[in-house]
């Protein structure tokens, strides 16, 4: 299991800049936390930001969470999803809002959505995984990209030529050139937003897919998202999972860890194909 040292961690914030968290994601957790958590507090507060009232209300109405009416303010949506949920949508649209917006960082963010959306689907086939969980690591599981592409200049190169060569792992490509990786950058800034320990953890492993199987000490929901988290990638990367050499490596020991047949991979593939954006 990757440990990370106080020492090594002030290092990598050292060279790369892990931005605060937003002063309403603070008010939201401050909010949550108290002794009795008041729901129409919490609207208030998400509703100060128009911006991301208009985001969240966008998000919770999508087609993954599925809901059989549509939300059309933020109380309706608080009530609705639970404080919990309404934090972690806002967290990662704040995330998204501090990035900027080249086109670059835009084909991120649309493809880290599409991965939490097919990860909260293909959660809902596997017992002991929260969808709302699943889509929220999604959502941040390579939220450390952003982070080095703003620090490193060359960062685009790294994440070219990890998609011409699948047989190895991008992470294995930053060790090289800049001695961290987007899977620590990720972790760090999970934690210095107090997102919870089973995010920060998947964040921070979701590439060690030998883990799965090893003897080492990582909670089981946190293995299971990250085996939901890989199958998710390969979906967004090609939806029939033609030609896709990670998927022929990997797909069947995720297949197996999660308990999950080849024909609800299947139903979960035409959900995904014929489901509206």
């Amino acid at each position: 299991m990757i440990s990370i040292s106080q020492e090594a961690g002030e290092k990598v914030i050292a060279g790369i800049r892990i931005p605060p968290r937003p002063g309403i994601v603070m008010e939201l957790m401050e909010a949550r936390n108290s002794d009795a958590p008041d729901l129409k507090k919490i609207a208030r507060i998400v509703a100060k930001d128009v911006v991301l009232s208009a985001a969240m209300l966008k998000t919770v109405n999508s087609p993954h969470f599925g809901l059989r009416r549509k939300i059309d303010s933020i109380e309706q949506a608080v009530i609705t999803m639970g404080s919990d949920n309404v934090i972690n949508i806002l967290t990662g649209l704040a995330l998204r809002g501090m990035s900027g917006n080249t086109p670059q960082l835009n084909w991120f963010w649309d493809n880290a959505v599409s991965t939490a959306s097919l990860a909260a689907l293909i959660a809902k086939y596997v017992p002991g995984i929260s969808p709302n969980l699943a889509y929220t690591v999604g959502l941040f599981h390579d939220c450390g990209m952003p982070l080095m592409m703003s620090r490193f200049k060359d960062y685009s190169d790294v994440m070219k030529l990890a998609q011409l060569d699948n047989s190895c792992l991008i992470t294995d490509i930053e060790e090289v050139r800049y001695q961290t990786n987007h899977a620590i950058v990720g972790y760090l800034l999970s934690k210095n937003w107090n997102l919870s320990e089973t995010i920060s953890l998947a964040v921070l492993h979701h590439h060690t897919l030998d883990i799965l199987f090893s003897h080492e000490m990582l909670p089981v929901e946190v293995c299971g998202l990250i085996a939901v988290i890989q199958i998710a990638e390969a979906l967004s990367e090609s939806i029939l999972l033609r030609d896709y050499e990670a998927w022929r490596a990997n797909g069947p020991m995720l297949l197996s860890y999660l308990g999950m047949s080849e024909a609800e991979l299947y139903d979960i593939i035409e959900i995904a194909r014929h489901r509206p954006n």
